[in-house]
């Protein structure tokens, strides 16, 4: 056996990702790391297996410097062999997907997708390189998929190839239920029909849209991982829209069997709520049990059934930039995917604030806060805006996308179902809860950005908050009324990075486009970032 460093490290990888394998039975992986030039790669099999390490290596580092040249030695070295082997070009693409490129990732997957099946499909063969397998790909109650072994046991390269890609291509999307989301989905579909993952995403992502093909997807999953609670709750809840009470109670009846076997499994909890209550629950931050709304109409409810996480790449940060004793303002919190992971950071030693228009939302936000008992959360029913009085909520068919309108909006704003909600400024909300502090603001009001700002003067004066919001809003382009009112107000605006963990600085509104949050830091805290003004 090879016990050079380079496979030392590739094993610990192999068995972190993926322990039902037996090193002992991969021959094949132990001749690649035999054969690989690593001091001086000459091969496009050498640059994969060169990339792959360096992969592992970054994944393993902390150290967002040190990662992130990890990061950069593994793209040089695919690039080298982008052209000349489909691994190379496989794992370039996957490289790009963990820093968030995710349009240039399946620019590069796409068509090295059509360059490999002709020769996987036809049994041409070519020697197996290195695989790597992102941890991040572990996902939270995501159902086994066999692909993953598969990339490792097989020998031939074209094979692992279009594994890889098909793993990729759906991994690739953070929003999967969209047109391209559909889509991509339906290819690894084809490429990888064994993954219930796929298979759960896919059906919930036409489900969204009303299509109700999704339930033969929901009904594939179930067979590929039976009781899996995500998939038995998502069938459950497809039947229970569709009015059909008889199927939707026997997947209730299967999932409350297993929780009374496991009474004590979070994520088994929703199983004991009433049938035709208004709401259910779904794991969230390990864990706290999130109320959310019963409806695939709800993106919050159906990236969490499908994904077991929320999908914005500026989670990671918020996660790992709040601290114990923080105190956090969360404007337009929906159900609380942000609030309560802030709640879960700050602890109870710190406050969150969570303002939210939509009674619907509310509710749910309130019921998390008694399940989870926490008392640290101030749940404030309203919109923020830039006075005190009441406005107008348009409410959409997914709560996500509720809107305030305004005098300047009213004409050209789509006529619907509204509530009236009461509407005040941060500025009088900071006076009535006596804040002292303010440490982190989010703000995702659907266009609604700015006047929510023009309410904070003095929070934004006194606390200097680090901001987080909302860049692009349905339809509308970039945020840029938002982004000139915080230059002129002494911050510097920062697109996130995931994986490795940076923030990249804002330096014209070109650099606005396609990023679908901003984050706003202070010029007199951009040094504790680590970051330059």
């Amino acid at each position: 056996m090879n016990t050079s460093p380079h496979a030392s490290l590739y094993w610990q990888h192999i068995q972190q990702v993926c322990p039902s394998i037996n090193p002992a039975t991969l021959s094949h992986i132990h001749t690649a790391l035999e054969v690989t030039n690593w001091d001086e790669p000459q091969s496009p099999l050498d640059w994969n297996n060169h990339g792959v390490i360096a992969l592992v290596e970054a994944e393993q580092n902390t150290d967002p410097d040190l990662r992130g040249l990890y990061m950069e030695t593994a793209i040089a070295a695919f690039e080298n062999g982008a052209d000349a082997h489909p691994l190379c070009a496989a794992h370039l693409a996957l490289a790009h997907t963990l820093i968030g490129e995710t349009e240039k990732a399946v620019q590069i997957a796409f068509p090295a997708l059509i360059n490999v099946l002709q020769p996987a499909f036809t049994s041409q063969a070519a020697a197996p390189g290195l695989i790597y397998v992102p941890v991040l790909w572990q996902e939270p109650r995501s159902p086994y998929s066999e692909g993953s072994s598969r990339l490792w046991t097989d020998t031939n390269a074209f094979q692992q190839s279009v594994l890889l890609l098909g793993e990729i291509v759906w991994r690739s999307q953070a929003v999967f239920y969209n047109a391209t989301g559909r889509r991509l989905l339906q290819v690894a579909a084809q490429l990888l029909p064994d993954s219930a993952a796929v298979h759960l995403r896919l059906g919930l992502a036409n489900l969204i849209s009303d299509q109700w093909e999704g339930l033969i997807h929901l009904q594939r999953a179930n067979q590929l991982a039976p009781n899996h609670s995500p998939i038995l709750q998502a069938l459950y809840l497809a039947y229970q829209t569709l009015q059909q009470p008889a199927t939707a109670t026997t997947w209730l009846e299967t999932a409350h069997a297993l929780h009374m076997q496991h009474p004590n499994v979070i994520e088994w909890q929703w199983a004991k709520l009433a049938a035709d209550g208004s709401t259910t629950c779904v794991p969230f931050e390990g864990n706290l049990l999130l109320v959310v709304e019963p409806s695939f109409h709800s993106i919050v409810t159906s990236v969490l059934l499908g994904a077991g996480d929320w999908f914005e790449h500026e989670m990671e940060f918020w996660r790992n930039a709040i601290q114990p004793g923080m105190t956090v303002i969360d404007v337009g919190a929906n159900v609380g995917v942000y609030t309560f992971s802030a709640a879960s950071q700050v602890g109870a030693s710190g406050r969150v604030l969570a303002i939210e228009p939509f009674s619907g939302c509310v509710q749910c936000l309130q019921e998390t806060c008694r399940l989870n008992q926490f008392d640290w959360v101030t749940v404030c029913q309203g919109a923020a805006s830039d006075y005190d009085g009441t406005a107008r909520l348009l409410l959409q068919t997914a709560s996500e996308m509720n809107q305030i309108v305004t005098a300047e909006t009213e004409s050209t704003t789509q006529t619907g179902p509204f509530e009236d909600v009461a509407c005040f400024s941060l500025d009088s909300l900071m006076k009535q809860e006596k804040l002292t502090q303010v440490d982190f603001l989010k703000i995702d009001a659907e266009g609604h950005e700015l006047q929510v700002l023009l309410g904070s003067d003095r929070l934004l004066t006194e606390f200097a908050p680090v901001i987080m919001y909302e860049n692009i809003s349905g339809n509308q382009g970039s945020n840029s009324p938002v982004a000139n009112f915080l230059n002129a107000n002494g911050y510097q605006l920062f697109r996130y990075q995931p994986y490795l963990q940076t923030l990249v600085a804002i330096d014209s509104v070109e650099d606005l486009q396609g990023n679908l949050n901003i984050i706003a830091v202070p010029l007199a805290k951009v040094a504790t970032f680590g970051l330059r003004k």
